[in-house]
């Protein structure tokens, strides 16, 4: 997203300052240092957040140094505690929190924490008194369906008027009477807005892009089923001549469009593999048809159902992605996108794994076209379970690398982390090295919180999801070459406890802090020909001189690690026994130990479960520092 210094002011109605009194995050970082900001369960002020935290975007705060954020919570429409608007109605379900957060040496610090919005505005533009006109069912105090993803634009950018916070339901026919909406918060008025203009859909996000023109504003569109189209909204600013919200935005009036491949392929099952990409263009198609306003597959004003729209669409040549997730604008580069596709193997099977997407917008004198490049596509990799699996959430960065979540969705779901042993991680795809994935977290199961609650999902891989990320480092102070994300854990079978179920909090989960600076540990596997040359930077570690680098190894299913020279590794029916002095710290607490592993290649799949600083000479532990997990 584009980021300019506009002020937010931001009426938020719990004030009193907290941090996160659970510390332990649950995120391990690999090569990158995380710090938990807020766990669901805790208060701030008078204020509790639910659970199921998702998509996030960020404004600058009131004060320097601080960012206004805005969190979505993916909860069923009759699920959480109910909370009440302006004007008294209450409803339960789904709903977006607003946190003013700032940084300090020791992690992040919620400042004031509140709902973002206390008056809904419903698909016909009027005030909601009943939350039918909202959740469309009649079903007592539903609210909305399961906000997802988000995106936050900021005034100014992408020809938007104002801060605007966009979020979908991500629901759909036969779950939801007609198919989610999406909605547009306010930032600066507290209201939120369906955008009915923008159709139906299970929507997981929308992100801006740049028209080049002043009267107009576009967005791109994922709508979260499987074999779903690329939509393309258009809308004219001031159309309508109200002055309103909406229209002001360009959201009260326009045209949507879907993405047609030039050369006639309709799904994954043809369009695969890292490298290829396709040129198409995109069609227009109508929302709306009153003449059949009430009759099946549409609304009572005549708008199609999720489903109508996407039948016709894909009847008509549209290309079938196997679940459209997130989308992320190149900052650098307003018609640039990157897009992932969760995969869905069960009706494409060339796409069971997920795939990842650069889509190169290009509004054209008669019509807009578009090219989609792949960029990450396990299903074509040797070991898909290696790589990028189910991208779900992501973020184009100010750096210019993507940073991706995972979400389990292969087919079987047994084959998730069946091979590497790894849960739901977040990933880097470096621009500047043809968008190569390194892996710099990973779900961290051994933290259940809040310490009352239990895990009903231990034991299996990607229960847990790492969930919304973005790119913060322009908001808070930052080292020079830091890149800092912000991001969201949806702690599934996190219940029990305080979190109390379906009525109160519904699931775990924790905002997060990830920062590439005073890491204290990275890796690196390098191929030599004949084996594999092993690096282990340690940075920002406690300085000492005369200290060693030590490592202690824990493979899957062996006896809890312990202090000791040397590494004795087994890699499959392979031994090896790394030498016992492997590097030393300097006085500043830097160091590096090299070593390597003959006849093999990476990746290794092998587990390096603690790097222990500061171990003395006689193999004694000094201070020793924080263990985690490294994998190559």
């Amino acid at each position: 997203m584009n980021k300019l210094n506009s002020s937010v002011a931001l009426a938020i109605a719990a004030t009193a300052a907290a941090v996160s009194a659970q510390n332990p995050s649950m995120v391990r970082g690999i090569g990158w240092r995380t710090e938990a900001i807020f766990t669901v369960g805790e208060t701030v002020g008078s204020y509790q957040p639910v659970g199921i935290l998702d998509g996030v975007a960020a404004f600058p705060g009131r004060r320097p140094g601080t960012a206004l954020v805005l969190v979505n919570h993916e909860l069923n429409e009759g699920n959480g505690y109910a909370y009440d608007l302006a004007n008294g109605t209450s409803l339960t379900g789904a709903r977006v929190s607003a946190m003013e957060i700032s940084r300090t040496r020791n992690g992040g610090v919620v400042r004031s924490a509140g709902l973002a919005y206390d008056t809904i505005y419903d698909r016909q533009g009027n005030v909601v008194t009943d939350p039918a006109q909202v959740n469309e069912d009649g079903n007592a105090i539903d609210g909305f369906a399961r906000f997802c993803s988000s995106q936050g634009v900021q005034r100014g950018t992408y020809g938007f008027v104002d801060d605007l916070y966009f979020t979908g339901e991500e629901s759909g026919t036969p779950f939801h009477p007609h198919g989610g909406s999406e909605w547009v918060v306010d930032v600066r008025g507290r209201a939120i807005w369906a955008a009915p203009a923008l159709g139906r859909g299970a929507w997981e996000n929308v992100t801006a892009i740049d028209t080049g023109r002043r009267d107009t504003v576009a967005l791109l569109l994922g709508d979260d089923t499987a074999g779903a189209p690329m939509y393309l909204y258009v809308g004219q600013k001031n159309a309508l001549g109200d002055r309103s919200f909406l229209d002001r935005n360009g959201l009260a009036v326009g045209q949507l469009h879907y993405w047609v491949a030039d050369n006639g392929d309709t799904s994954p099952q043809q369009f695969n593999t890292k490298g290829n990409s396709r040129r198409g263009h995109f069609v227009a198609i109508d929302v709306q048809d009153a003449s059949m306003a009430g009759m099946p597959g549409y609304d009572a004003q005549g708008y199609l159902d999720d489903s109508t729209l996407r039948d016709a669409a894909v009847a008509a040549g549209a290309f079938q992605f196997s679940r459209p997730e997130d989308l992320h604008t190149n900052p650098a580069n307003g018609r640039q996108v990157a897009f992932a596709s969760t995969g869905r193997g069960q009706l494409f099977p060339a796409d069971n794994w997920g795939t990842t997407y650069i889509i190169e917008v290009d509004f054209a004198a008669l019509g807009a076209v578009a090219t989609f490049s792949i960029i990450s596509d396990a299903d074509g990799e040797p070991v898909p379970d290696m790589d990028v699996r189910s991208p779900d959430n992501l973020c184009w960065a100010d750096n210019g690398n993507i940073y991706i979540n995972e979400d389990r969705s292969t087919s079987p779901s047994s084959l998730f982390g069946a091979v590497s042993g790894m849960d739901a991680s977040i990933w880097e795809l470096d621009a500047s090295n043809g968008w190569a994935p390194t892996r710099i977290g990973e779900v961290n199961r051994t933290v259940v919180l809040p310490l009352d609650a239990t895990d009903a999902g231990a034991g299996t891989l990607g229960v847990p999801e790492t969930s919304g990320v973005l790119d913060v480092t322009a908001f808070f102070p930052t080292q020079r070459g830091e890149t800092l994300l912000l991001a969201t854990v949806q702690a599934h079978g996190i219940q029990d406890g305080s979190i109390g179920g379906n009525p109160l909090l519904d699931e775990g989960g924790q905002l997060i802090f990830l920062t590439n600076q005073g890491v204290d540990h990275a890796l690196r596997c390098t191929d030599n020909g004949t084996g594999v040359d092993i690096t282990i930077d340690v940075t920002n570690g406690n300085a000492g001189n005369g200290y060693a680098i030590v490592l202690a190894v824990q493979n899957a299913g062996n006896a809890p690690f312990g202090w000791f020279y040397g590494v004795d590794v087994t890699v499959g029916e392979l031994a090896y026994l790394v030498p016992p002095l492997v590097g030393l710290l300097d006085g500043e607490g830097n160091g590096r130990a090299d070593f390597t592993l003959p006849g093999l290649a990476c990746p290794l799949g092998l587990r390096l479960d603690t790097v222990a600083l500061e171990v003395a000479m006689d193999g004694t532990p000094a201070q020793a520092g924080p263990a985690v997990t490294l994998d190559f």
